[in-house]
């Protein structure tokens, strides 16, 4: 049953139940329903869902669109979408803040901090029920509050850099007890980052997370290490990153086969089936936490940027295949030829998903710093392995002796890995701080010439209408 329904029955109940001396009272009866560790925990199991599409149009992965794209993309008035996937430098300063009336990604990260993290963790002490129980929901609640808190911060501040990290306006980082009649105030970014690798390790220091979750919507042990392993790349420190990951894969360390997931999939006409790949809601291996996304009638760009021979790009359902022969979608959908068109409504490909992979990586870049390059390729191959058809598979390790080549060979894994979320967004923004990583986009998009560069204002989004308009610490972009 839905939480907010259940809340809304005991709300109603808590009502009828009050004498009809009280009836003026006006107290919200809803700040003492959670009086046990089990009405809590209620609050834990939530349906997290996160849309990251512009962040993915930003970095270049995908267009979303069923219109025309050379006249969507250069409209007599700009739009949020020309401005987006136009990489338009001057729209995004002048025009999109007055565009973004709201953001839901913005507006999901702060409702799971502020309607599950931070009601447990100012009522847990007083709540009924077993120290094991209050200590379990605790820590799962600092994981949630990091976690959402990390999310956010990529899209809307710059990406961290340690030599101005202390004078870059991040966002609010907001705690339990915070007075919700008063404004929230953006704090610095390393203050921020603090802040999360504080709560992570609030978390791991009650030692309750369980090393397997009920669920794999709920954060377990995995999940904190995760997080604080991404976060400390965020903050440019790899090999504490490095030492994060490990706890993380001690945790869990299998890497799903993806060559193995396949099953056959009746076409549109119903005469064939092709071989395409089921990644089961809730059930891949390698997740430490997973949200349930599905992938439908999205246009990648970068699709075959894939290695040759790898599952996704080989066996993911595209309307592609699924119209083989009859036409080209792409060109059908959006006047643009050869393009890559999703059409996957049974599987589940998370958006802000946290899995094995990402901690392999972690542990190569890391490798790759330190000139470890056959050791940074022998993580790589622990996900390709997983990845690339067995008949063309060649493992990379024993062949790489220099670091850009090493960096090639991590970005290429890595893209393929991030390509349904906000990974690639959040990897690109952070590799362009680094000097070895950093790279100027270029492309041409329906007849128009592209750039975008490592020192882009693009790569931070502005904070919404709605929250500039109730609150008077924020402004469309907080750093200048």
């Amino acid at each position: 049953m839905n939480i907010k329904h259940i809340a809304a029955g005991m709300l109603a109940a808590g009502f009828m139940l009050s004498s009809c001396a009280d009836f003026t009272e006006i107290d919200p009866k809803g700040k003492n329903l959670l009086t046990n560790v089990s009405d809590l925990e209620l609050l834990l199991n939530a349906e997290y869902s996160m849309t990251a599409t512009t962040m993915q149009e930003i970095c270049g992965d995908l267009v979303y669109t069923y219109e025309p794209l050379a006249t969507k993309i250069n409209p007599p008035v700009k739009t949020s979408f020309s401005i987006i996937v136009g990489w338009d430098e001057a729209g995004h300063d002048e025009k999109l803040p007055e565009l973004t009336a709201s953001d839901s990604y913005y507006a999901n990260c702060y409702e799971y901090i502020g309607r599950i993290a931070n009601p447990i963790l100012e009522k847990a002490d007083a709540a009924n029920g077993s120290e094991a129980e209050r200590m379990a929901v605790k820590a799962e609640a600092y994981v949630i509050r990091a976690y959402f808190h990390y999310l956010a911060v990529q899209k809307f501040a710059p990406a961290y850099d340690k030599a101005t990290a202390s004078s870059t306006v991040a966002l609010a980082y907001v705690k339990e007890g915070q007075d919700i009649k008063l404004p929230t105030v953006p704090i610095m970014l390393d203050e921020y980052y603090a802040n999360i690798i504080a709560d992570i390790d609030a978390a791991l220091a009650l030692d309750a997370l369980p090393t397997t979750p009920l669920n794999p919507m709920r954060f377990g042990l995995g999940s904190a290490y995760a997080v604080k392993a991404l976060a400390l790349m965020s903050m440019q420190e790899p090999a504490e990153a490095a030492k994060a990951a490990q706890k993380a894969l001690d945790v869990k360390s299998v890497v799903a086969d993806y060559n193995s997931m396949l099953v056959d999939t009746p076409d549109a006409f119903g005469i064939g089936t092709y071989k395409s790949i089921l990644r089961t809601k809730m059930q891949c291996p390698e997740d430490y936490f997973s949200d349930d996304n599905i992938d439908f009638l999205n246009t990648y760009l970068t699709w075959d940027n894939m290695e040759d021979g790898h599952a996704v790009r080989n066996h993911f359902n595209t309307m592609n295949k699924n119209y083989a022969g009859m036409m080209d979608p792409s060109q059908m959908m959006i006047g643009v030829p050869g393009l890559t068109m999703t059409y996957d409504l049974t599987s589940s490909w998370p958006v802000i998903g946290l899995k094995t992979t990402q901690m392999y990586l972690i542990l190569a870049e890391n490798a790759i710093e330190n000139g470890q390059y056959d050791e940074a390729m022998g993580h790589l191959d622990k996900i390709r392995v997983g990845r690339i058809d067995p008949a063309v598979y060649a493992p990379l390790q024993g062949t790489v002796s220099d670091k850009a080549t090493a960096i090639a060979k991590l970005k290429t894994t890595a893209m393929a890995e991030g390509l349904f979320g906000v990974w690639n967004f959040i990897n690109q923004k952070r590799w362009t701080r680094l000097p070895d990583y950093r790279e100027t986009l270029t492309r041409e998009l329906a007849g128009l010439q592209m750039t975008l560069t490592p020192d882009s204002k693009m790569w931070v989004f502005p904070i919404p209408q709605n929250v500039i308009n109730n609150n008077p610490n924020f402004k469309p972009y907080l750093n200048y």
